[in-house]
This record gives C-alpha cells, structure tokens and sequence, in this order.
C-alpha cells in the first residue's frame, strides 16, 4: 500500500490526511486527477478553486478505485502550537501508516524546516517498530503528484462539513485525536 499526506487548518482545528492506495490504482487514479487540471494549472488546490471545481474533484476523489483516506483531526488548545500539533498528528498518521501495512509514503512538502521536523516526528513515532515495517517516506511539491491533491481535498472537505464532506462518504474516516 501507498500513503499520500496533506495538511489543513481551520479555526485551531488541525486536519492531517492519509490517503492509502494499493499501488496497482496508482496510475489510474493519477490520470483522473491530473484530468481536471485546467490549462496552464500546476496542480489542483481544494481551498483556490470554485464550488463547482470542488464538487468535481470531491466527485472524483470519492470514486477513486483502491482508495480511503483518513482524516486525523486535532483541536489545539490554547497555548498550543502549530508545531506541537503537527507532531502529534504526525505520530497518529505513522500509526497508521504502519497499521496499514504501507511501504511508500509521500507528505505534502512545506518548507526545508518542516521537513526535518516532520522527519524527527515519524523517525520518533516509528522507534521500537521492527525496521521491516517502516515505510520508505518522503516529501514532495504537491504540483508533482496528483495524489496530494486528493489528500488536500479530504482535509478540505472535513473541515467544511456537511455536504461537502459527504461527497466523500465512500472513501473518507474523520477521527479526533488528542494529547
């Protein structure tokens, strides 16, 4: 299996993504995704596009083949950074990673700082694990797999709720986590 991870955060609410695919749906759902690109468009961003655009990449999202995403959501209380929140959610999303059974996982990058966060957060999560069982993980633009942009549009989706959420249903768990 493969994991594609993106992030998103709305009203102190964090929202962190795993999208899990088997690697034989990969090209297939990478055609559909880059099909709704729009002339000249690098990359489809859930939260920059239209409420038509949406619809149709939720619709298309949620009939991916060989698809389910998991949205980790994470409340952060006062005081709490975004940091410290993101490294929570990064150990709850190497939980699951793990618990799946994924070889390859790929994150949305951020910055160079993010990363080597994120690498001490996963490195930490997945100490103690048998070395067998670790996925080969990454960091990459999300302009270069398409795959991201259904990570991003399932945090999107989850966080805006109701209808939006639900053209997701067939595909999407929303799970809160805590400290």
């Amino acid at each position: 299996m493969w994991a594609f991870s993106d992030e998103s955060e709305r009203s102190g609410v964090m929202l962190f993504a795993v999208a899990i695919i088997d690697p034989g749906d990969v090209d297939s759902a990478r055609r559909k995704l880059r099909a709704l690109l729009l002339a000249g468009q690098r990359r489809v961003h859930t939260a920059k596009e239209a409420p038509r655009r949406r619809r149709a990449l939720l619709d298309t999202v949620g009939a991916i083949d060989g698809l389910s995403v998991t949205v980790l959501r994470y409340r952060r209380p006062p005081g709490t950074d975004r940091t410290a929140g993101r490294h929570l959610l990064l150990q709850a999303g190497a939980g699951l990673v793990i618990g799946s059974g994924v070889t390859s996982w790929l994150l949305d990058d951020q910055d160079q700082a993010q990363r080597v966060r994120d690498r001490a957060s996963i490195a930490h999560a997945l100490a103690g694990i048998d070395r067998q069982l670790h996925p080969v993980y990454d960091h990459r633009p999300s302009r270069s797999e398409p795959l991201l942009w259904a990570a991003d549009a399932a945090c999107w989706a989850a966080g805006a709720g109701a209808d939006w959420k639900e053209r997701l249903s067939p595909v999407l768990d929303v799970r809160s986590i805590g400290p």
